[in-house]
């Protein structure tokens, strides 16, 4: 008599089988959806930060326009009051201890912003000034938003990496020298452009994006176990490099908002909304300051040509100092952060 096939086993993994393609699968869609939802984060996330920069270099660039004028005067000003104590050096017989006085105002004004920091040297000119006109020495500068997005953390060496094979991948794919057809070859190099510059920016999302867009993934089988492992494990490796540049994403936007220039750019586009101008506002004070440092001008012109004593002299500048310069100074070295 003849044995019945055994089917209990087969049956049982071929059940066991068809579970695991069912698990496999529904961790590759989870991974997808993932996948395209931390795309859609980053491009959300890179919009907001590319906007607030634009807006930071608009205030920039506006304050930039308004300001030179003054920054113009007080920079000749400086250069004026400098020359005009070193007529004062250089030109009349001082006794030691009134050298040593006007030395210690010519220093005072100095360390209270008044005039740009030197030292007294009149064998050569200390105080240049490139064809701009803007001193080398300028107390007002401050960092740059330039200077501060340069900060920002750089990609790391894994994450270089995933971007530059991937890079390889759609340019070995798009190089427009494959096709000798006009139109998909115009078309080729269209996409080459938008992948050299997410490449150039070390955007991975965009990468992805592009990858996606053009429909480069191979025809996963979903009937294969080893198809669905190794696409699991490649999105899966994507999104955890996606996680990364979200977070460093969101660390810049966090960052940009929290600098000087940030916050008072939010500030600017909050009183413009209701109509009012706060540079104006700004220019104000800026427009004070260069009043007092013209009042040093002349006052340091009428001790070099022995109109005031130099008692008078020794007083003055003290009396100047107490139109509220502090203030002024905050101004300034806030103005001076948007200049490029």
């Amino acid at each position: 008599m003849a044995r019945k096939p055994n089917t209990s086993h087969t049956k049982t993994s071929s059940a066991k089988s068809e579970l695991g393609l069912s698990d496999l699968r529904v961790r590759l869609n989870f991974l997808e959806k993932e996948n395209d939802k931390l795309i859609k984060q980053i491009e959300s996330s890179r919009t907001k930060l590319n906007k607030l920069n634009d807006s930071i270099q608009e205030v920039s660039i506006q304050i930039a326009q308004r300001i030179a004028p003054f920054r113009q005067k007080i920079f000749k000003l400086d250069r004026q009051i400098h020359e005009v104590f070193k007529e004062i050096f250089t030109g009349r017989k001082l006794g030691k201890k009134s050298r040593k006085d006007i030395e210690s105002v010519y220093y005072y004004l100095q360390a209270n912003g008044l005039i740009s920091p030197q030292q007294i040297s009149f064998e050569r000119e200390v105080f240049e000034v490139d064809e701009a006109g803007d001193s080398h020495e300028n107390n007002y500068k401050g960092r740059s938003h330039h200077e501060f997005t340069e900060d920002i953390n750089k990609p790391d060496r894994d994450e270089l990496k995933k971007i530059r094979q991937l890079f390889l991948r759609l340019a070995e794919s798009f190089h427009p020298d494959k096709v000798t057809d006009t139109d998909e070859k115009e078309y080729r190099t269209e996409i080459m452009k938008e992948i050299n510059l997410a490449y150039q920016n070390a955007d991975l999302a965009r990468l992805l994006a592009i990858e996606k867009q053009q429909e480069l993934e191979s025809v996963i089988d979903r009937d294969s176990s080893d198809d669905l492992t190794r696409h699991c494990a490649k999105v899966e490796s994507e999104n955890a490099f996606l996680k990364e540049q979200l977070a460093t994403i969101k660390q810049q936007l966090k960052l940009t908002k929290k600098t000087q220039q940030g916050e008072m750019t939010a500030v600017f586009k909050k009183i413009t909304k209701y109509g009012g101008d706060p540079i104006g506002e700004a220019l104000r004070e800026v427009e004070a300051h260069v009043n007092v440092v013209e009042q040093l001008h002349q006052f340091v012109i009428d001790f070099r040509d022995r109109r005031i004593t130099i008692q008078e002299f020794l007083r003055s500048p003290s009396a100047l100092m107490q139109q509220q310069m502090s203030e002024e100074e905050l101004m300034l070295e806030f103005l001076s952060q948007f200049q490029a």
